[in-house]
């Protein structure tokens, strides 16, 4: 317990107010296929997860996914969990610890549920039990032996999220109807995938599940300090400097075919 102590110190300095620790367990939690699997460390024991908020209270019109309205959570978030990584490492010198976010081996979602951090949604995201389901998952694999910190928590099964589901895919894969994979399609929208990301009213991701939630209700609203901006309502003329904008991964071009979409059909 010593040591998660420290664990727990070190990331509440870094304003890491969730964190918990499940056992690298490959045989209950497969590791999934990526480039990044070159980065574990030989020997690994144990994942430190931890999360990063990123919701706000503001009330203003969005056209975004709201984790499209804060900096690239590669980058910022990133930033973080490296620096976290560095300092876990001069605290426990000879242990290996090596940090992963979203280009990931790691079932991230898994791995922070067995950290006793939250749910799964019937939607398949993290519902955490401090901030609700608007929060990006970090982990960082270590050879460290520590204790798990697992609880035992359920979805509440309501239907909600999938009665929000502008795609109808819930429960399901849904790659082919869900309004924010949708958004993010270069090949061309059919008239039906269309209508699915105007229903959506976001030119970029959607929320509708998680707004619907009830599990979403009640929670901690404090978004990491490492979100220094937040840009709810995109157009033509925001849209650059594309850097550090969570939409810059598919181009320019996907982001204004969408804005021209709803450009079009305000003018109906």
């Amino acid at each position: 317990m010593e040591r998660l102590a420290v664990i727990r110190r070190l990331a509440a300095e870094l304003r890491l107010d969730a964190c918990g620790v499940c056992a690298f367990d490959t045989e209950r939690r497969p590791l999934l296929a990526c480039r990044a699997a070159s980065r574990l460390p030989g020997g690994a024991r144990s994942v430190i997860t931890v999360l990063f908020p990123y919701a706000t209270d503001s009330d203003e019109p969005r056209n975004l996914s709201r984790y499209a309205c804060v900096p690239d959570y590669h980058g910022a978030a990133g930033a973080v969990l490296t620096r976290f990584s560095e300092m876990l490492a001069e605290a426990f010198e000879g242990e290996r610890f090596e940090p992963f976010i979203d280009n990931s081996p790691l079932p991230e979602v898994a791995c922070a549920v067995a950290a006793g951090l939250g749910v799964r949604g019937d939607h398949g995201l993290l519902i955490s039990h401090l901030y609700g389901s608007y929060v990006f998952i970090g982990c960082v694999v270590t050879t460290l032996v520590l204790p798990c910190t697992e609880e035992h928590a359920v979805c509440l099964h309501c239907g909600a999220c999938a009665a929000a589901c502008v795609g109808d895919c819930l429960p399901g894969d849904g790659r082919d109807t869900c309004a924010s994979a949708l958004s993010q399609q270069k090949r061309p929208l059919t008239a039906e995938q269309e209508a699915r990301v105007l229903q959506s009213g976001s030119v970029w991701g959607c929320d509708r599940c998680q707004e619907a939630c009830p599990m979403n209700r009640g929670k901690r609203i404090d978004p990491h300090p490492c979100f220094t901006w937040y840009i709810p309502w995109l157009t033509r003329e925001t849209i650059e400097p594309l850097e550090d904008k969570a939409y810059a991964w598919r181009g320019r071009e996907v982001i204004e075919r969408n804005l021209t979409m709803f450009e079009q059909h305000r003018g109906t």
